[in-house]
């Protein structure tokens, strides 16, 4: 499983950004991570060269950004004085860039924090469900984000779910996922969409006495088995349940063991995209997605198409970018 012990929080100062506080301060109770505050002031460089131009009185590096630097540092002091306990706080950071988003992502990477999570918008509402910052920030970073919105209890989430084209990148959300069903005591749904033109899985040995479903089920879990073996998780096993498409994975720690629920569902649609977004929000209370996968389903969870599913979901989502190193063996 993944492991949280510093978590990163961007805000605007927006109503919609203190929903990240609420959920970040839980899942820091729950574990004892830290929580950080950042804050990127976005660089001026037209306003900056007319105020040269123009010989104006004030100075921008002088004395706007520090001012507005001060001002951000003070809000984040009193967001976190007022949000999160005392044992959970960590660090608050204005800095001054170009592009948040590349700023945010970058901070995360290099102070070396487990997850970020952010409000699925800010200060500027779109027609899109999730602002262009927080789907920047989910393309370029490294670090797995969490977007929240109102619709998420942060004390209630029981159902997780794992879109999937049972590749061993689209795999890669399971760490997170389990971590998230073991500090809430979550559910979690692996979901696998049979597109009209077929499956990457329509390619494997059938049993003629199965349905469809049964064969791509019994496919998926053997595959999830595989992606267990192959990436060391020694201590998370697969036991298989009396009824189909309902299993556990039982993870090992230390003397005891933890039961996780798996239900595994399988659709017929006309895109993955729909299906997930339809099943997501009867089903789940978050989504957590590979940013990449294999062939077939890897149209939907690959570049600009995983944007579009995390805009249009209704759902809270957490993107997980596979090891850039693993992806280029695939």
């Amino acid at each position: 499983m993944q492991e949280i012990k510093k978590i990163l929080v961007p805000t605007d100062f927006s109503e919609n950004a203190q929903l990240a506080y609420r959920h970040a301060q839980e899942i820091a109770h729950r574990v004892g991570a830290k929580v950080d505050f950042i804050h990127i002031i976005p660089t001026l460089t037209y306003f900056h060269k007319s105020l040269s131009n123009m010989q104006a009185p004030l100075n921008l590096d002088d004395e706007i950004y520090p001012m507005a630097q001060k001002e951000a540092v003070h809000q984040m002091q009193t967001a976190m004085d007022d949000y999160i306990a005392d044992e959970n706080k960590g660090e608050v950071v204005c800095n001054i860039d170009r592009k948040s988003s590349t700023a945010i992502a970058e901070h995360a990477k290099q102070n070396n924090h487990d997850l970020i999570v952010m409000a699925s918008k800010g200060h500027h509402k779109s027609s899109l469900l999730r602002g262009s910052t927080t789907n920047k920030v989910v393309r370029h970073s490294s670090v797995p984000v969490f977007t929240v919105d109102e619709g998420l209890n942060a004390e209630g989430l029981k159902d997780i779910m794992i879109p999937t084209d049972g590749s061993p990148l689209s795999f890669t959300a399971l760490p997170m996922a389990l971590t998230l069903a073991t500090i809430y005591d979550a559910d979690i749904t692996l979901y696998h969409v049979q597109e009209l033109y077929g499956s990457p899985l329509d390619s494997e040995s059938r049993d003629p006495q199965k349905t469809d479903e049964q064969n791509i089920y019994e496919s998926l879990i053997s595959r999830l088995d595989d992606y267990l073996a192959a990436e060391g998780f020694d201590n998370v096993k697969i036991a298989r349940g009396d009824e189909k498409f309902r299993d556990q994975f039982v993870v090992s720690d230390n003397a005891s063991n933890r039961r996780i629920n798996i239900y595994t569902a399988i659709e017929r649609g006309v895109s993955a995209h729909l299906g997930i977004e339809d099943y997501a929000a009867e089903n789940a209370d978050v989504v957590v997605m590979a940013t990449h996968g294999h062939s077939g389903f890897a149209h939907l969870l690959l570049g600009s198409t995983t944007e579009k599913v995390a805009q249009s979901l209704s759902t809270p989502v957490v993107t997980v970018k596979p090891d850039e190193k693993k992806l280029s063996k695939k």
